[in-house]
């Protein structure tokens, strides 16, 4: 029977090379998905104005915007 340590080792060096199988796939779905877009697009004459509102956007930035100076009420004359 296998010491409790030695479960562990087998079950980390499992998950490892889980981890690395599901890493390769994800490659290869990407890159067939990335060539059936290119075909679509090909095909279907898409344009880059056509397909921008359908894409994420990797984040805005904000445009920072200096805090508008206040006039001072100035002095009433006697």
């Amino acid at each position: 029977m296998a010491t409790s340590s030695e479960q562990l080792a087998a079950a980390i060096k499992a998950a490892e090379e889980a981890a690395a199988f599901v890493s390769t796939l994800k490659e290869q779905s990407r890159a067939e998905d990335l060539k059936t877009v290119k075909e679509l697009i090909e095909r279907h004459g898409f344009l880059q104005k056509d397909l921008t509102p359908e894409l994420k956007t990797r984040g805005t930035v904000k445009k920072v915007v200096a805090p508008r100076k206040t006039v001072g009420r100035g002095r009433k004359a006697k």
